[in-house]
């Protein structure tokens, strides 16, 4: 009789958990010294005699071991057995083959007996036996390569002082540890007295786990031990309780530029039924076929989802829906491209329907193509209709049920064509796309930077205009001296009065501003932000903020008044005029996308502000009726919910209020992930106290991502977590996740901005480009590789920072 050993089991037939240890063992996995007895030697008369013989030739005396089962059905995909047979821990020498016994014995005790009833097994357990050296660790805990709740790509680390047992069995205070796979972020909820263990521990648990997860599957159950330092692997086995039925995957690319950080249930309700009613249309543009549409509604349904307090595209219905396209597996590479979608898997499964079908669907979309800008001229004509319908119908005294009936009629009159905005979004991606690739194939050294040249310059951009006028306003105000008395104005309602009692060109052109651009402002698609219209205190402080700095206004005001003009590129001879012939279309068709595009995009904001004013006074009525405290409160509320209130339905709206605002708090305190991936539909975190992770220290000095804007900087970084509390951005090389159209009134004020989000075509690329200062997007994790006071150098044309000073 021999004992098993990483040398000959391939000979023996052993249980998983013996086998897995010997595997990763072969792999360099840190697994303590171990042997194990098979079933078949479990039953010889040798056993005892050969098992102290080989404890007598391989360890010393004063070893102590752990004797642990590891039954052939035990730690399989199906049944894990966890805590059903026998283990001892610390045993010295003499009693290891006690302990074989009673390990070999446990296979017949009740709780074994009643497992198997439970889980219908009904086949005879065979048992072998591991014995491996004791590490009695500083600490111990188990690591899941998926949360066992339904997170797939999030690892959980539990850990506590001490051995294993008293992790497992919750005798001592434990950390937990939530890393999120993708983003490589994590934080952690702790009990009192439990240890804390730093990033590189953490870093080198999830490296084993890794190692692991390529020899043994995705989902893991690992045990381990840590001694002065020195991590040991302990067991390895399936997660059992996991069950995939189908996956859900959010992902923040693009969307998270409109709706950065924790968006509330106002907004999240409001935007799901936009997304809905948008794709459908879109879908109904290239189907053509009612019952088609009907059949993918639930797909519709849910092109936007939301985990955490936070909004994600649910990325695979966006898949399906691109798939109805012709070339739709050309197309996907560039919408990845442009819509700076970083993981770029994705199911190839077709869409199921007919040739037939499909060959219409294929006519229908390269009609809608051809048509797009006519229908984006035709949606952006109707804006001011909708603006007459609010503008007319509007006032701070309607009832609700007549504030219900204006939501729905301008609801029902831009749903009618929005859909338009989807197709012109692809259109501006594909030739933007085309226009790259034409540059590259005709020998263009520096296509990138030549493609940044072409779509830079276009007249009157929409994007461009609220910070055009915002600055023509400032040097109003400080060429007629009216800063010092706007700085004396601290709140609405004195404006208001100032306003009344000061009519004059500035006050006019103020109140003018107001009514066109008064929803541009910094996370303007989320109902809770204040903007201008709603809190027009804002765009004095603003007015005030651009007059501090008289040349620099003087300056500012002179790019901004000048016309854009293209800036021509220059070819070679050699290249045929057909070549450039064909450049400059592409060229042109880019361009309209992306004016037609902003066009939009600002409209947008201003059909956001009128809901935002619709349900503020909703809000008002709620308060004044007593079922809310404060008008803001909405924000708090989904749309149904208000709706069905204004019915008649019965709601404690002052309770939900309350424990939503409580939920929300603690999903601030929560790392802003990038992609998330369920076992199932996607569900909130349960949140007690988070302690955040420290930033790892970086050891780049040079970084690369995507230019966007021509030109170079060099200056100090502020770096942008929430753009609501930053400040002093004046000649500073902004650094954040990402940014949306608001973000102009920084912009104006910065040497460049650095983002970890966007594309070619994002907000950060668009208007620094207008604006001509340098933009670099895409680089992950940048807000934690620079930290504010840094000094780099950053260049637009190539996509490189450099770190010159910490």
């Amino acid at each position: 009789m021999k004992m098993v050993t990483q040398d000959n089991i391939k000979n023996y037939i052993v249980g998983k958990k013996a086998h897995n240890l010997f595997l990763a063992k072969s792999y360099g996995i840190p697994v303590p010294e171990l042997f194990a007895i098979s079933h078949k030697d479990l039953e010889s008369n040798e056993m005892a005699s050969c098992v102290n013989k080989y404890l007598e030739e391989n360890f010393s005396a004063e070893q102590l071991f752990s004797v642990r089962s590891a039954a052939l059905s035990e730690d399989g995909a199906e049944n894990s057995f966890a805590g059903q047979f026998d283990t001892f821990l610390n045993v010295p020498v003499n009693l290891v083959v006690e302990k074989i016994n009673k390990c070999r014995e446990s296979v017949y005790s009740e709780n074994v007996a009643l497992y198997c009833k439970q889980q219908g097994i009904t086949e005879e357990i065979s048992m072998s036996v591991i014995v491996q050296r004791m590490v009695n660790g500083d600490y111990s805990g188990v690591m899941f390569t998926a949360n066992p709740q339904g997170l797939l790509n999030e690892s959980v680390i539990v850990i506590g002082e001490g051995s294993g047992d008293g992790v497992v069995e919750e005798k001592v205070p434990t950390t937990s540890y939530y890393y999120n796979n993708t983003d490589r972020l994590y934080y952690y909820e702790s009990m009192e007295g439990s240890p804390v263990i730093g990033r590189e521990v953490i870093e080198e648990l999830i490296g084993y786990s890794d190692k692991l997860k390529g020899l043994f599957g995705e989902y893991l159950d690992i045990e381990f031990t840590i001694k002065n330092g020195q991590i040991y692997i302990l067991q390895i086995r399936p997660i059992t309780t996991l069950k995939i039925l189908k996956t859900t995957i959010l992902d923040n690319s693009n969307i998270v530029e409109s709706y950065p950080g924790i968006t509330l249930p106002l907004t999240q309700s409001f935007i799901e039924f936009a997304y809905y009613s948008v794709f459908k249309g879109v879908a109904f543009r290239c189907l053509k076929n009612k019952k088609m549409v009907e059949k993918y509604d639930s797909v519709f349904r849910q092109m936007v989802g939301s985990a955490n307090g936070r909004v994600y595209y649910k990325i695979s219905n966006w898949y399906t829906v691109i798939k109805f396209l012709p070339l739709s597996k050309k197309i996907i590479p560039i919408w990845q491209e442009m819509m700076g979608v970083s993981n770029k898997e994705h199911d190839d499964e077709k869409n199921n329907i007919s040739v037939i079908q499909r060959i219409r669907v294929y006519f229908n979309a390269i009609y809608e193509a051809f048509h797009v800008q006519k229908g984006m001229e035709k949606l952006n004509a109707s804006f001011d209709r909708i603006e007459k319908l609010f503008c007319e119908n509007y006032h701070e005294d309607m009832k609700n049920r007549e504030l219900v009936n204006l939501y729905n009629a301008i609801g029902d009159a831009v749903l009618k064509d929005w859909d338009i905005t989807l197709l012109n979004d692809m259109y501006g991606f594909v030739f933007t796309a085309l226009l790259k690739r034409k540059l590259k194939q005709i020998g263009i050294k520096n296509y990138e930077q030549e493609t940044n040249q072409y779509i830079s310059g276009i007249t009157n951009i929409e994007s461009m205009k609220p910070v055009r006028e915002l600055v023509a306003l400032a040097k109003m105000a400080v060429d007629e001296g009216w800063i010092k008395r706007l700085e004396a104005l601290h709140n609405d309602l004195m404006l208001k009065e100032f306003m009344a009692l000061n009519q004059s060109d500035f006050t006019n052109r103020f109140i003018n501003y107001l009514r066109l651009y008064g929803d541009r402002m910094t996370e303007e698609l989320k109902l809770e932000t204040k903007t201008f219209r709603s809190n027009p205190k804002l765009l004095v402080d603003k007015i005030v903020e651009y007059g501090k700095d008289i040349e620099k206004l003087n300056n500012l005001y002179n790019t901004l008044k000048c016309k854009d003009t293209r800036v021509s590129v220059k070819f070679s001879d050699n290249i045929p005029k057909r070549k450039v012939r064909s450049v400059e279309r592409l060229s042109r068709r880019a361009m309209q996308g992306i004016k037609n595009r902003e066009i939009s995009r600002l409209n947008r904001s201003r059909i956001y502000g009128m809901v935002r004013t619709i349900f503020l006074t909703i809000g008002s009525n709620m308060v004044k009726e007593g079922s809310l405290e404060k008008k803001e409160d909405i924000f708090y509320l989904r749309t149904e919910e208000i709706f069905d209130y204004i019915k008649g339905g019965l709601y404690d709206f002052h309770s939900l209020v309350r424990e939503r605002m409580e939920k929300y708090k603690q999903f601030e305190q929560l790392p802003p992930y990038s992609r998330l991936v369920f076992a199932g539909d996607e569900f909130n975190k349960t949140v007690r106290k988070v302690n955040q992770a420290e930033n790892k220290l970086w050891d780049e000095t040079i970084l690369t991502g995507t230019p966007c804007s021509n030109g170079e900087a060099r200056g100090e970084v502020l770096v942008i977590e929430d753009v609501t509390k930053a400040n002093d951005v004046k000649d500073k090389i902004l650094v954040t996740k990402m940014t949306d159209p608001g973000w102009v009134f920084f912009l104006t004020l910065s040497k460049g901005i650095i983002a970890e989000k966007g594309s070619l075509l994002s907000h950060t690329a668009i208007i620094s480009r207008e604006l001509g200062i340098p933009s670099v997007v895409g680089i992950k994790g940048i807000t934690q590789k620079l930290k504010t006071g840094d000094v780099v150098y950053m260049n637009g044309s190539t996509g490189e920072i450099r770190i010159e000073g910490r």
